[in-house]
């Protein structure tokens, strides 16, 4: 049975909880840890963090305090490449081990968060993360909870296994084919080489080759076949990306494709990313916006890409919602 005391009778008893209180220097933390034994001296402590009275006991059966009602639902949350740290303040947070791609189970997570009773607060989905960043902060909102809501979490974990997980980023093949007769012959100086080299560099990646093409739709194919038999895993277009009947690049891609997934998306900038797929090839095409816009839709999915996601079109179409970039 948990009972509450004044300072003066706890004296020796073990608290049921961390305490914060605002240090000195203004910061919120603990101040006496959890199962602390009360001495004398905390009193002083305890009253210049607002205490007049400690909750001191055991929980009755069938209850759960806190700290252990998280500890126990954390390895059915921890999906691949994912850890988690100590327990403060009744909070765990959830780590990751690699350098990838944070992804959610967005349906699990709502699950979980809807019992109102543990709270799961994430980073955004498919963010990038490095090694030891934070993913999830997690815990529950009361004291202690019904052994049930436990089970409860944890059935809701298997349903929806992986809740979280870490995509490591994979060493990829890629392809660049640059279209446009005004770059192939000359006219105007290619803008894109050096933009999609500083994108790729944040990747583990073998560039095969950098090709030009003029707006000649079997030329572009016929690159495109090139890389594909040299077994590259992404093949990124530049140029010729609008609807205009001269652009040539998003039907190359088209008849590439064993998997057309999008022409155009609801994303500025970036409106006319296009994307396919020749067996397990990514086929690339990335809007002009991207050689003047420091950040556009292409940005978006190409950690997806490097990290394995299958991309379909509701990955595309779902972005409206925040898709005006750069604003």
């Amino acid at each position: 049975m948990i009972k509450k005391v004044k300072l003066e009778e706890a004296v020796g008893l073990p608290l049921l909880h961390d305490l914060t209180g605002i240090k000195s220097d203004g910061f919120k933390g603990v101040v006496f840890k959890r199962n602390h034994i009360i001495r004398e001296e905390d009193l002083e402590t305890l009253r210049n963090i607002g205490k007049e009275n400690i909750y001191v006991g055991e929980l009755d059966e069938g209850e759960v305090h806190e700290e252990d009602a998280i500890k126990r639902v954390a390895p059915y949350l921890c999906g691949k490449n994912i850890s988690t740290t100590g327990i403060s303040e009744g909070k765990m947070n959830f780590v990751s081990d690699v350098h990838g791609l944070f992804v959610i189970n967005r349906e699990g997570l709502l699950k979980l968060n809807e019992r109102g009773i543990y709270t799961f607060a994430t980073i955004k989905n498919y963010s990038t993360v490095d090694k030891g960043g934070r993913l999830v902060g997690g815990r529950i909102v009361p004291l202690f909870t019904a052994e049930e809501e436990v089970f409860d979490i944890i059935k809701i974990a298997k349903e929806f296994e992986p809740i979280f997980e870490v995509k490591e980023f994979k060493k990829l093949k890629v392809g660049v084919i640059i279209t446009g007769s005004e770059v192939y012959f000359g006219r105007i100086k290619d803008l894109f080489e050096p933009v999609v080299r500083e994108k790729l560099s944040h990747f583990e990646c073998e560039i095969v080759g950098i090709k030009k093409c003029p707006d000649d739709l079997e030329m572009i194919k016929e690159e495109t076949k090139e890389f594909l038999d040299k077994n590259c895993d992404l093949i990124i277009y530049s140029g010729g990306m609008s609807v205009d009947p001269d652009d040539l690049t998003p039907t190359a891609i088209r008849d590439m494709s064993d998997k057309f997934i999008t022409q155009g998306m609801p994303v500025q900038p970036g409106n006319m990313l296009t994307v396919g797929k020749n067996k397990n090839t990514y086929l690339v095409g990335v809007p002009g916006a991207s050689m003047h816009s420091k950040f556009t839709s292409f940005d978006i999915f190409l950690p997806r890409i490097f990290a394995g996601v299958d991309l379909k079109k509701s990955d595309f179409t779902e972005l409206g919602e925040g898709g005006l970039l750069n604003s």
